[in-house]
């Protein structure tokens, strides 16, 4: 646990230099000219929001997916002032499915490692315009099985790491060492009945103050997720366009059976064919490899399925398309 915190610390700092800091809130502003970033963001899981009352009665709230959130007791203003009798704002971004990992950025990787996740969430708390951090008590979270989720077993708890090329965004998922003493967050299945091996319908995750409060000026994404084992290899996927580069071009490898999508790592700078690739792909699931580019305001899409094997290569034949049809084809992904 304790390296797993100076690794998350580490990841953050190279983004202090562009950020503004008050108090314990990092406030960062990133510019970005990724147009298809920003037609994809558009999409993003939305900010539910909900309003509970602070009284001796633990409060949640139920998010639109049928997950819980438990509002802990004892939570404590940013800047150090005590809580007032307001409201709790509790704000919620929840990622279940693999059309929501695309359009909120969010990829099923850790350490270079293919994830699995049964379900990602973003929770927060605040108070008159104030954010929240954790006091004494967990964050409580159980939640409900994806539907194309492929199996419960071996789920471990992740927490969201920055991209390095926009610190507001998940780059990757670090696991959190749940099995050491140094730390009591926890994540235990839940069962349709009390008699043994009965069906898991979901898990509750516990993240302690210490974890949820040491990435509360960054990211607070925790994550539900297996890592994804098997022979491995690397995955190309061809881009047929004259210029092709991170702003106007990406290239997303969807998992058909598995709730798993990667973005794929531009590795010919130069654009044109042949210039995605990515490492440590398990062979033998059957995806589909997606380009979403983007020229002027002219949108292109294409997709090409196959199960993987060795040096499997893509090479997907792109279309003009409108706005509605990329967001309907990914959302059929």
């Amino acid at each position: 646990m304790k390296n797993f915190l100076a690794y998350a610390l580490l990841l953050a700092l190279p983004f202090l230099g562009s950020c503004k800091k008050d108090a314990d809130l990092v406030d960062c502003e990133v510019e970005s000219g990724d147009t298809i970033t920003t037609t994809l963001t558009k999409y993003a899981a939305p900010v539910q929001k909900f309003t509970v009352n602070i009284g001796p009665r633990i409060s949640f709230v139920r998010t639109s997916s049928g997950s819980i959130i438990y509002v802990p007791n004892g939570l404590v203003r940013m800047d150090r002032q005590p809580l007032s009798s307001s409201p709790i704002e509790v704000l919620v971004r929840e990622v279940t499915k693999r059309s929501e990992m695309i359009f909120t950025n969010t990829p099923t990787i850790s350490n270079g490692q293919l994830l699995e996740s049964a379900g990602m969430f973003n929770v927060a708390f605040q108070q008159d315009g104030q954010k929240l951090r954790l006091g004494t008590s967990s964050l409580t979270v159980t939640t409900t099985i994806p539907t194309a989720l492929s199996t419960t077993n071996n789920m471990q708890l992740f927490l969201g790491l920055p991209d390095s090329a926009n610190p507001t965004q998940v780059g990757s998922w670090g696991l959190i060492n749940t099995q050491t003493a140094q730390d009591s967050s926890r994540i235990t299945p839940l069962l349709a009945s009390n008699i043994p091996n009965s069906k898991v319908i979901g898990f509750q995750m516990n993240l302690t103050p210490t974890i949820y409060n040491i990435n509360l000026g960054s990211l607070n994404w925790i994550n539900c997720d297996r890592f994804v084992t098997g022979s491995t290899t690397t995955v190309r996927v061809n881009v047929a366009k004259s210029v092709v580069n991170n702003t106007n071009t990406r290239v997303l490898l969807v998992f058909n059976t598995l709730t798993s999508v990667l973005t794929a790592s531009l590795a010919n700078p130069e654009g044109g064919i042949g210039g995605f690739a990515t490492a440590n792909m398990p062979t033998g699931y059957l995806i589909t490899a997606v380009v979403l580019h983007q020229d002027g305001n002219q949108l292109y899409f294409g997709k090409e399925t196959a199960t993987i094997a060795a040096n499997q290569q893509f090479t997907p034949t792109l279309r003009a398309v409108t706005e509605a049809e990329l967001v309907a084809e990914i959302n059929a992904l």
